[in-house]
């Protein structure tokens, strides 16, 4: 009846659905069973809105008070109708929604607890209706699955429901056991794991174990189960085991992950854990091993822990971060933030997301923006395909997937792969076929908006009986809400298109809990509570809308309809915290919350009362003003700066617990004392009653040689381009803005701002900024023009820099910077010039020739030289002599490379460092007293490092010398100013920051950060050398190519977008590079004892003449589509593509690839795909036995090249005969499985005895051995009991002991006693 009757109320659309949406709200919301069962009428008759219908059952769980067993079968009932079943985006949340119900009323949860000391027995394990009914529909759901999404949320309702039954098949879908079986399939089954695995963690954790040790299993299960590992609190044991195995790894990414993960529990400081949380022992046992894993140098880790204890608040959260690079294509990220409030733990949110795919899609982007022609082979790389019959990779299938979970319980999910994407497709052409243009009819228009919705976190009830035998009344609850009204139209027109979006918003937050007892009396209630609430009202209306074909944006808000008529103040942010007592009817007789009741009062602290009260806005025309009334001791400064150390100085923390502001004692002390502030706006008395603003963004750009073109959007021919005229201001700015740029491939934006303020004066603000960006080769450029017509200070500000990376890997190179900040009324007033330069001093030089790396590099060159000289006597039948000796060349060379390597960039180090600044005659106020702060800060940070100062040398400049110290890590500074000269000595250096600085010449400063940062390369990089190759992935192997070109790295996949050859003529590289049609040739022209002095360069056949220190275009169709090449001072020579950059050394040639990394590349330098298992593949997709006979098959079959032996060409047809393909190995996760279950015979759990009138817990589970087991060895160990007094409470306690359940909360109880007892070690099973 209430349903209809709001669907009966007179008034208005919005103010029908605004009645509709609250009612709705505070139904869900109840969760008794009564409304349960309304919900589900309403959805099996289709009353509710597709949106309705969704929220009602993804939030069921979340919400239901008593599900007793007759209410979950109801709902199973809803579950299986059809109006469920036909909705493909409702099935699978249903059967999520479903599962977890029954999981925490029947099979035990910590989390939830429901009324059964009142109510009585919600569910039990042993109701029947779990596995004749529940389970068997679940499992028949999977089977029926038609597609992978469908299998997927299958296989995560069956892994949250945690019924014993289920985990064997979810561990036989983990091993790839069934006939749908795919890599997908099994990642997404061990994850259906995750919340329940700690229940079998003695049956699981083995199982993960195995998989992650297993090096042949695929990286897509491997990281997943290590990050498994350590949710299931491994033994040291086991992590010890984790870490060697990093030494032995052959795949990158899993050694990656494994440190990572361990070096970030390990550096979680002890004080960081909040009481309760698995990362106090886990972060304990990580700093014990993390010795011995080998480090990957990174500053920025894989996976991120963020853990914090307020110890004054009494709370504490951890925050996790993970980034798995799981396939070559494939990329997850998981975050989980988890609360630790006192009594209470709780996940406000966890959430993962999954991309895979992107080297597809990025292929698929480059076609649209590229010319058509680029994208056929050059007909010479088209040969060498066919006659090396090439077998075409497939490129990795788009999936795209996120899944999200509120509050514990709330589960949302949604997966778009190749098969829903091919769908929605049909769908929608089939869609626009049948409806033709009607279709805009639905998107084109006014749409209104109208939403509003009520949330409850953390609602707890209860009712304890009292020895008085009045029922004590607690209650608890966090309540959200937000409304947001407006509409949306989108105007279709083809000549001017648009959207316009008109929104006003509310949100709220209250935290109310009191605990009280009904008078026998009155049958009043009788309470003490407090009550916190946070409200945000946004009084206006904000208008947006764009029109793409002027790139232009508005944006414009004005006072609402009550806001306009309003004469009192209206507050945009409030907040208060109110402790109360309160006496009147219960909520159920006249619905009034208690802190709003007449009788109830506010409890007032021995502080007396004091209001504060602070305007603002005036200047802008509006009223504003800050109200704070509160009893703290003292209400100053350092009370503000006590409140932020409650947080610890943290706005992370102070974000997360943001319903812990309270007033302070004069010690800094939280309390529950009376404290409220809030922020007003009176509109009657603002001028202003509204602001509009514009902003247009022009974009321009110039190659050298070319016109300025001005780059437009149009709506029905997209991006397009006309030469820059500079008729107008804008367009005179760009055109500026790329003069003063002045590179061969420039960039120039600009942002017009216009503010308009409407209201009794009316003003208007306009701000131009201009900002450009430009390179050649390794010089970058930039350009900031920004302009204030109003204000009368500083009407402009101009910014013009560039930045001269060395152009040579010489130690002779230098690395120049220079910067002019100009401003004032014109951009000639006031500046500040920063000029500097980085070189290579003698120091380092000198440095780079002892150094451990060029001992080792020397070492590992002579003992290659060696080596090299044994080839020569072992001859072609002793195969065993020369796998030994091919094995050892290949360790030994890569040793070689990377500490020559290493040698090399310290003798190329920038570690002096030269900056002079100098200004203008005369400088503002403000900027002398920001240097003097700057300066004293400086001296404070690093007083400890002073070791001189001394009267001034310099006038009218300031100049810093910096001098980098890599023996020891530090970095010393001499600072000259016209006030005094400073010395700092050997300043240490945070380790992560070894890599970042100094700066490497010939190397971009973005790639060497990157690299420290991440720990892998921006680019990957393959080397050529003499007698070896290394791969993208780091794998070496011993190859000698010859005066036959081979393939050396080629795009692979259907596009084949280009490719590298080389051959070797007498011990010096030729080299060729296709890309699209054009062929680049490079090979040494002159040569002296291996030393190249001069190369001939060709492109298409036309010889191109190379002057050293200088870059030239090769080809340039556009911005993405050019190929240059620079000689350095060095001769060395580097050919850049779209997709490569070859550098030349003459002997040694480097290849970096630029796409991303997808497996679909071939030839000398492997598939790139960050692993190093069956990195040489032959060019049909073969796994050789020999690495050497594999890269054979890339040399070319051209008739001009010397043919392979009768004997070397019989063993290639043999191994392409066989053509073995690499393929994973599954573990073996059923049988490990079913081998713990069958020899598991003890268990962690609690112990408890009686002791008087009191029920004694055990702190700690403690091992046991199982009923048909018995222990075989025993030990002494020290057992803490925490007493209850006997009763419901107790009885709870003992009933949840004996599920399995270890309650957290025990270990916050004080220590009753302790006890020595006997523990067993190990146990059999017992005779028979």
């Amino acid at each position: 009846e209430m349903f209809h009757s709001v669907n009966s109320i007179s008034g208005s659309q919005q103010q029908k659905l605004t009645c509709r949406n609250l009612f709705f709200d505070l139904v869900r919301n109840a969760g008794t069973p009564s409304t349960v069962m309304f919900i589900k009428e309403m959805i099996e008759q289709d009353q509710f809105t597709a949106f309705e219908s969704y929220l009602a059952i993804t939030t069921l769980a979340h919400y239901i008070k008593a599900p007793t067993e007759e209410l979950i079968y109801q709902i199973f009932q809803l579950i299986k109708s059809p109006s469920v079943q036909n909705k493909f985006w409702l099935k699978g949340s249903a059967h999520l929604v479903f599962a977890n119900i029954v999981r925490n009323a029947c099979l035990g949860s910590s989390k939830n607890v429901y009324p059964e000391q009142v109510f009585g027995k919600m569910c039990s394990a042993n109701n029947n209706k779990i596995v004749e009914e529940y389970i068997p529909h679940l499992v028949q759901d999977l089977k029926n699955a038609q597609t992978s999404v469908e299998k997927q949320i299958a296989l995560y309702a069956l892994g949250q429901l945690a019924h014993e039954s289920v985990i064997p098949l979810l561990v036989s879908y983990v091993e790839g056991k069934t006939q749908d079986s795919s890599v997908t399939l099994r990642k997404n089954a061990l994850w259906a794991l995750s919340d329940v695995a700690h229940y079998y963690r003695h049956q699981l954790l083995p199982v993960f174990l195995a998989i992650a040790h297993n090096p042949a299993e695929s990286r897509s299960l491997r990281i997943p189960a290590i990050a498994m590992i350590m949710k299931q609190q491994p033994e040291t044991v086991q992590l010890q085991k984790l870490a060697v195995s990093t030494w032995f790894e052959q795949d990158q990414e899993v050694a990656r992950y494994i440190y990572s993960t361990l070096k970030d529990q390990a550096h979680l400081k002890r004080e960081s854990h909040p009481e309760g949380s698995y990362l106090y022992k886990l972060s304990q046992k990580a700093q014990t091993v993390l010795p011995l894993a080998k480090p990957v140098p990174m500053i920025l880790p894989t996976i991120k822990v963020y853990s914090g204890y307020l110890p004054k608040l009494e709370i504490g959260a951890y925050m996790l971060n993970s980034l798995m690079t799981l396939s070559q294509s494939t990329t997850e990220f998981y975050h989980k933030t988890e609360y630790f409030l006192k009594q209470v733990q709780t996940t406000p949110v966890e959430m993962a997301f999954h991309v895979a795919g992107m080297s597809t899609i990025a292929k698929d982007l480059l076609k649209t923006v590229t010319e058509s022609s680029e994208s056929v082979l050059h007909p010479q790389l088209k040969e060498l395909i066919q006659k090396l019959e090439i077998t075409p990779r497939e490129d990795s299938k788009i999936e795209l997937g996120a899944w999200l979970r509120l509050s514990d319980d709330i589960n949302f999910a949604a997966e778009i792969n190749h098969e829903t994407v091919s769908d929605l497709k049909r769908k929608v052409l089939s869609a626009i076929k049948d409806s033709g243009l009607s279709v805009m009819s639905k998107i084109c228009g006014k749409t209104p908006i109208n939403h509003q919705n009520v949330f409850e976190e953390l609602p707890y009830q209860a009712v304890v009986p009292s020895d008085l035998g009045l029922p004590i009344l607690v209650e608890s609850q966090m309540t959200y809400f937000y409304s947001v009204q407006g509409e949306l139209n989108v105007e279709c027109s083809f000549n001017k298109p648009s959207a316009s979006l008109e929104v006003a918003s509310k949100m709220s937050y209250t935290y109310n809990g009191y605990a009280g007892t009904i008078s026998p009396f009155t049958q009043e209630l009788l309470a003490a509570g407090i009550n916190i609430h946070r409200s945000t009202n946004l009084p206006v209306k904000t208008i947006v809308e764009f029109e793409p074909s002027t790139s232009q944006m508005k944006v414009a808000m004005t006072q609402n309809s009550q806001v306009s008529s309003n004469s009192q103040g209206i507050d945009v942010h409030y907040y208060s915290v109110k402790p109360y007592v309160a006496r009147k009817p219960i909520v159920f007789k006249d619905l009034t919350p208690a802190v709003t009741h007449h009788n109830t009062k506010i409890i007032r602290s021995p502080a007396s009362p004091k209001s504060y009260e602070y305007n603002f806005g005036q200047s802008l025309g509006l009223d504003m003003s800050v109200k704070v009334e509160t009893e703290c001791d003292v209400f100053d400064a350092q009370t503000m700066i006590d409140s932020w150390s409650n947080f610890n100085y943290n706005p992370v923390a102070a974000q997360w617990f943001f319903f812990a502001e309270s007033a302070l004692t004069a010690q800094g002390m939280p309390t529950a004392r009376y404290h409220s502030y809030s922020v007003v706006h009176n509109p009657s008395r603002s001028s202003t009653k509204a602001a509009e603003m514009s902003v247009q963004v022009s974009l321009a750009s110039k190659v050298e040689s070319q016109e300025p073109r001005k780059y437009t959007l149009h709506s029905s021919q997209g991006v397009q381009s006309q030469r820059l005229q500079e008729n107008s201001r804008t367009e005179q700015r760009l055109g500026e803005c790329l003069r003063k740029v002045n590179s061969k491939i420039g960039y120039a934006i600009n942002a017009q701002v216009n503010t308009k303020l409407i209201g009794g004066q009316p003003k208007t603000y306009t701000y131009s900024i201009t900002a450009g960006s430009g390179h050649n080769s390794l010089k970058h450029k930039w350009n900031l023009h920004f302009e204030n017509e109003q204000n009368t200070e500083m009407k402009k500000l101009c910014v013009d820099g560039q930045m001269e990376y060395p152009t040579t890997s010489s130690s002779d190179a230098h690395f120049k910077y220079s910067n002019k900040v100009a401003f004032g009324n014109t951009c000639d007033q006031y500046y500040v010039n920063v000029e500097g330069q980085s070189l290579v001093s003698n120091k380092q030089r000198q440095f780079s020739t002892y150094s451990i790396e060029s001992e080792q590099c020397h070492k590992a060159t002579q003992e290659l030289e060696s080596l090299k000289e044994k080839f020569q006597y072992v001859s072609e039948e002793d195969k065993e002599t020369r796998y030994s000796l091919e094995k050892k060349h290949s360790e030994v060379s890569k040793k070689m490379h990377m500490f020559c390597n290493k040698k090399r960039d310290q003798s190329r180090a920038l570690d002096q460092t030269e900056f002079t600044i100098t200004t203008s005659q005369e400088l503002p106020t403000s900027v002398y007293s920001m240097a003097k702060s700057l300066n004293t800060a400086a001296k404070a940070v690093f007083f400890q490092y002073i070791s001189k100062v001394s009267q001034p040398t310099l006038q009218n400049k300031i100049q810093v010398e910096l001098t980098f110290n890599q023996k020891i890590n530090s970095v010393s500074a001499k600072v000259q100013s016209p006030k005094e000269n400073v010395v700092f000595e050997n300043i240490r250096m945070p380790y992560e920051l070894q890599e970042v600085v100094p700066l490497v010449a010939g190397k971009n400063p973005l790639e060497q950060s990157y690299k420290a940062i991440t720990g892998k390369s921006w680019y990957p990089k393959c080397t050529l050398g003499h007698g070896y190759v290394q791969t993208f992935d780091k794998k070496s192997y011993t190859y000698q190519i010859d005066e036959c070109d081979h393939l050396i790295a080629s795009d692979c996949s259907q596009s084949s977008t280009h490719a590298v050859l080389a051959k070797e003529v007498n011990g010096l590289k030729h080299i060729t590079i296709y890309q699209g049609q054009s062929k680049v040739e490079l090979r040494p022209a002159h040569a002296y004892s291996g030393y190249v002095e001069k190369y001939v360069l060709t492109i298409d056949g036309q010889e191109v003449q190379l002057n050293k220190n200088e870059e030239i275009t090769l080809k340039s169709s556009s911005a993405l589509e050019q190929i240059t090449a620079f000689y350095s001072n060095d001769n060395t020579v580097e050919v850049e593509t779209p997709y490569t950059k070859v550098t030349h050394f003459g002997k040694t040639v480097s290849i970096e690839e630029m796409s991303m990394a997808d497996g679909n590349h071939c030839g000398l330098c492997g598939d790139y795909n960050h692993d190093k298992r069956a990195d040489i593949k032959s060019p049909k997709g073969c796994v050789f036995s020999s690495t050497k006979l594999a890269a054979l098959t890339y040399r070319s079959k051209s008739s001009q090249c010397k043919p392979l032996s009768q004997k070397i060409q019989e063993q290639i047809r043999t191994e392409e005969s066989k053509c073995v393909k690499y393929e994973t190995k599954n573990t073996h996760a059923k049988s490990i499985f079913d081998s713990e279950v069958n020899k598991s015979h003890s268990i962690r759990k609690h112990t408890y005895i009686f002791k008087e009138d009191k029920i004694c817990i055990s702190q700690e589970p403690v091992a046991q051995c199982t009923q048909k087991s018995m222990p075989m060895a025993m030990k002494k160990k020290t057992i803490k009991y925490v007493c209850l007094p006997e009763g419901r409470v107790a009885k709870l306690y003992a009933e949840r002991i004996e599920r399995g359940e270890s309650p957290q909360e025990l270990r916050h109880q004080p220590v009753a006693f302790k006890v020595q007892q006997d523990q067993p070690i190990s146990c059999r099973p017992r005779k028979q």
